[in-house]
């Protein structure tokens, strides 16, 4: 019998090829997703196989009603253990031991999508080494890691709209494009992970392992997972299998791990070193790989160095990196240092160029209030943009610590200093500017005089002007120059942004125009509301 056992094929003699646990707890959205990903109408290639899925109920209320997911996963039996505690170890212990397949899979958070190849692929590692334990990368839906992203926004209703974005059922790789990786698999597809979600197992080596350690008994299991994993390798000979173009996609659900605290965290890792007498430290290991990597699938599980440095990540769920290559946009960034007009440093990318034509041609300001000029080379583009859309009497005040000495109709140059607006700003000649403004802070780019400059302002923007924080992008260039700044615009727009509310709105037309945050700008064209 192909695909998931019936009951008539689960008698002694029926020979069930591999028994996946999938553990779950109050995941009534989440968890038929998790199972329809499991069954033969999605994943790909498992004629041959036989398999069952059985779904641990750890305590839900209500309790998982098993004919309801018959309509997900035909088969499917879920199972609630006598004793029920905040960590499943045991339980999942105990339901495996009842369990008749000669392989286990185990999700130990039912709220993981899987991608279509990933048990055919799990399978084919196994039949040719079953002595070794079968890892997967683990991603999270949206645009940062779920122990972020919940705090800027992202929930239930969101990820359903993401979802509801892709067809991923009928193409479950679709996922691919709207996830990043988990922490725990930040080194993407040929680094060292420090847990698998979508484990796969010959059961001699669950049984050698004694499964998880009960021991574990913080909410969700804390790091049993980890520990598991880090033994799982250790038995392998450091030697694991890891799954190329899989994983499985965290959907966000009030997790113990993505919705704690970091108290909550460091008490897990707590209980680890208690246990251990050690911290925890991820597993060097040397991996086997099965299956393949498209461009698409090697790019969403390719580790982003430059992530590992950043001091924010997102802002209301969306992630602050730029959407290049680092090669390219160290390639643009030589180009842009080198850009001049009429003679002066202009230093403004073309994307972002092309950017402030749009904008200015929609905005229509009456006053370009510059915070950095250097040369001046910017300010004289913007005044000749202006003219060329019939902006004849914008007025552009730049304000800058040594200000350029020029002398053209329209432009107004100042001595300011970005770390003290309120008391070196022109401050009656930007009170008396007619609106709308164009505001553009493109000054130290450190958090401190970024975050004042934008403080300065905010009380004096009026609903329909503009304030653009520039070179976010300083987080995203590799160079020890650019780590200098510690992230500091992307830290500045966040901060901002937390501390006036509704006042702003990222325009995400202009932020995404060319690509996800393809600007030096991310995230940091704002509208005032």
């Amino acid at each position: 019998m192909n695909g998931i056992m019936g009951e008539e094929a689960r008698g002694e003699k029926a020979r069930i090829d591999l028994s996946i646990i999938v553990c779950a707890y109050n995941m009534g959205r989440e968890l038929p997703r998790t199972l329809y990903s499991l069954s033969p109408s999605y994943q790909r290639n498992l004629e041959s196989l036989n398999y069952e899925v059985v779904v641990l109920d750890n305590g839900s209320t209500p309790a998982i009603d098993q004919s309801a997911l018959q309509e997900f996963l035909p088969g499917v039996r879920v199972v609630r253990p006598e004793v029920i505690s905040i960590s499943p170890a045991a339980a999942i212990n105990t339901l495996a031991g009842q369990l008749q397949g000669r392989a286990i899979g185990l999700w130990i958070d039912g709220a993981r999508i899987a991608s279509p190849g990933l048990v055919h692929l799990a399978m084919e590692a196994w039949r040719t080494d079953p002595a070794k334990i079968i890892g997967t990368l683990a991603f999270h839906l949206g645009r940062d890691v779920q122990m972020r992203s919940v705090f800027e926004g992202y929930t239930p209703a969101v990820e359903d709209d993401l979802l509801a974005s892709v067809d991923w059922r009928k193409d479950g790789y679709s996922l691919f494009d709207i996830a990043v990786l988990a922490g725990s698999s930040i080194s993407g597809w040929f680094g060292c992970i420090n847990e698998s979600n979508g484990v796969f197992m010959d059961r001699s080596l669950w049984d050698e392992l004694g499964g998880l350690d009960p021991r574990f008994a913080a909410p969700g299991g804390g790091f049993v997972n980890l520990d598991f994993w880090e033994r799982a390798v250790q038995a392998s000979g450091g030697s694991p299998w890891m799954i190329l173009g899989e994983g499985t996609f965290h959907q966000v659900h009030g997790g113990a791990a993505t919705n704690g605290t970091a108290n909550d965290r460091t008490q897990m890792q707590n209980e680890y070193a208690a246990l251990h007498g050690r911290p925890f430290r991820s597993p060097f290991y040397t991996a086997h790989y099965v299956g393949t990597l498209d461009a698409a699938r090697f790019k969403a599980g390719n580790a982003v160095p430059v992530d590992l440095h950043r001091n924010v990540h997102a802002v209301r769920g969306r992630h602050f990196r730029v959407d290049l290559p680092a090669a390219t946009l160290d390639s643009i960034q030589r180009g842009t240092l080198r850009t001049r007009y009429k003679g002066l440093r202009l230093a403004k990318n073309p994307f972002d160029l092309a950017l402030y034509t749009s904008l200015l041609d929609s905005l229509r300001p009456a006053t370009i209030i510059e915070v950095g000029t250097s040369e001046g080379g910017s300010a004289v583009w913007l005044a000749d943009q202006c003219r060329a859309l019939g902006l004849d009497t914008t007025q552009i005040l730049t304000i800058d610590l040594s200000p350029p000495d020029l002398d053209l109709p329209n432009i107004t140059c100042f001595s300011g200093n970005a770390d003290a607006p309120e008391a070196t700003f022109p401050g009656s000649a930007i009170a008396t500017a007619p609106h709308p403004w164009l505001v553009i802070e493109d000054s130290a780019h450190t958090f401190e005089a970024t975050l004042k400059v934008l403080d300065f302002f905010d009380p004096q923007l009026v609903s329909g002007d503009m304030i653009v924080v520039e070179d976010g992008v300083v987080a995203d260039i590799e160079g020890p120059h650019y780590r200098a700044f510690e992230d500091g615009p992307n830290r500045a727009v966040a901060e901002f942004l937390k501390h006036t509310g509704d006042r702003y709105r990222i325009d995400e037309d202009l932020c995404d125009f060319y690509g996800h945050n393809l600007t030096y700008a991310p995230n940091a064209w704002l509208l005032r509301t």
